[in-house]
């Protein structure tokens, strides 16, 4: 597969960071391919619908919020901002050996002493552990918050820089809904974004190289090549330091120095009449190898719910996942049917991360590359399409 025109754009990854990328800079005229290595596009923004039913499930990434405006920004230019329904509220639940309240495991005493720490305490140079740990008590970290922010991020939470950790941001929007989802799952935000008529997407072309000559020179796996003037790179920061290792090494090396969470989410459907259990938002396992499970009650169906329970990848057989759902949702193994599945991978950012992140940029910007992704301001939807707002911003500049 070669194409000999020549692209305004190449995007390399079509998770929310690339999408939104390429999708705004085809807005202004520019021709712009998007190459994603896997069958699907979306990256984290994953929904499965079940099959002759408009009853769906989030696989990843599930709630949007009133401080994404950025993100409300681009549902809004792309036309989605009809879609938006506010989430219903139903609370969260702890499992130990049985469903509980969520603050069934905390010392109420400790956290009491402990929070006066809040107010004298500075995120800047802490972990998530260290900066928390004397917020809410060490036995209360220990016992219980270091599982609820573990379930926040999908990955250990212990060692992940407290700076960008539930950050704080000054803007919100008065116009929306506090959190929110999308009538038709959030995969239809995907679906809308790459219906832009200067964009063209390429699925299961996965890069092997890229060569810098008069712009830059792609090639797939499988035979593709493709010809930008300029490119931009959206996979993950693994992906992405393979291949800029002959562009520049490094800033390649700088990219590998982020540990990767790998997770596999499980997910099922299941007649409302068969689960006992009330309607909840999120359960958080207090131990082993399941991080949170997520439901759909926040858009309450009348005959089916779904449930997602999110894995370390590889810990345990899906023979074990399953018996683990099945256990903590109180039914029976059968009553679980077939389950599905997606696998997501998430960097650890850990202490340091502004250096390095400086560092990033500044090696990008002098090699004449973009780049962007969940690396960079943190792990949230918001925080992807900031990135990428900031680098349409730089490559407007750049092609004045």
């Amino acid at each position: 597969m070669t194409k000999s025109i020549t692209y305004d754009m190449i995007v390399v990854g079509a998770g929310i960071s690339g999408l939104s990328l390429a999708y705004r800079i085809a807005k202004t005229g520019k021709s712009v391919l998007l190459v994603e290595a896997m069958d699907r596009i979306g990256g984290c923004l994953h929904t499965h619908y079940q099959h002759d039913h408009d009853f769906w499930v989030e696989m990843g990434a599930h709630t949007f919020y009133a401080s994404y405006t950025n993100l409300i920004g681009l549902l809004q230019q792309s036309g989605m901002e009809p879609e938006i329904v506010a989430r219903q509220k139903v609370g969260m639940k702890v499992f130990t050996d049985k469903v509980e309240k969520i603050f069934s495991r905390v010392s109420k005493w400790e956290l009491l002493i402990a929070a006066p720490n809040f107010f004298f305490s500075k995120r800047e140079g802490k972990t998530v552990k260290e900066y928390f740990g004397k917020i809410v008590g060490k036995k209360n970290y220990k016992k219980v918050f270091n599982r609820m922010f573990s379930a926040v991020i999908v990955q250990k939470a212990d060692e992940f820089s407290a700076e960008f950790f539930l950050k704080r941001r000054n803007t919100k929007s008065k116009h929306h809904p506090k959190s929110f989802i999308l009538k038709k799952g959030m995969q239809s935000f995907i679906q809308t974004l790459t219906k832009e008529s200067n964009l063209e997407v390429l699925i299961n072309q996965e890069v092997v190289a890229i060569e810098k000559e008069e712009g830059f020179r792609v090639k797939t796996k499988s035979g593709g090549v493709f010809h930008g003037k300029d490119i931009a790179f959206a996979a993950s920061s693994a992906v992405n330091s393979k291949l800029l290792v002959s562009i520049h090494p490094q800033l390649s090396e700088r990219l590998k120095e982020f540990p990767i969470q790998n997770i596999i989410s499980r997910g099922f459907t299941i007649a409302r009449k068969k689960i006992a259990i009330g309607p909840v938002s999120f359960i958080i396992p207090l131990q082993g190898p399941c991080f949170a499970m997520v439901t759909r009650d926040v858009m309450t169906d009348g005959d089916t719910r779904g449930f997602v329970f999110h894995f370390v990848d590889q810990q345990i057989s899906k023979e074990e996942q399953e018996a683990f759902m099945a256990n903590m949702l109180q039914i029976k193994l059968a009553d679980l049917g077939t389950t599905v599945e997606a696998r997501h991978s998430l960097p650890l950012l850990a202490l340091g991360h502004k250096e390095r992140i400086k560092d990033i940029k500044s090696m990008a910007e002098e090699c004449g590359i973009y780049l962007t992704g969940n690396y960079f301001n943190g792990l949230s939807l918001e925080d992807c399409v900031e990135r990428s707002n900031d680098e349409y911003e730089r490559y407007l500049k750049n092609t004045k």
